[in-house]
């Protein structure tokens, strides 16, 4: 943010890495159920 004159001046700030905004996160204190197994479909690739 920057002022010129009378106008101020907002500019964006480059984008993190993905890897750097998963660095400053937090870990989770949750406990999470287990997931159950479902069937499977059968897929037909051609």
């Amino acid at each position: 943010m920057r002022k010129e004159g009378d106008r101020l001046i907002i500019e964006p700030t480059p984008p993190k890495s993905l890897l750097a905004v998963l660095a400053q996160l937090q870990p989770l204190d949750e406990e999470f159920s287990p997931i159950s197994e479902l069937p499977v479909d059968s897929v037909a690739l051609l």
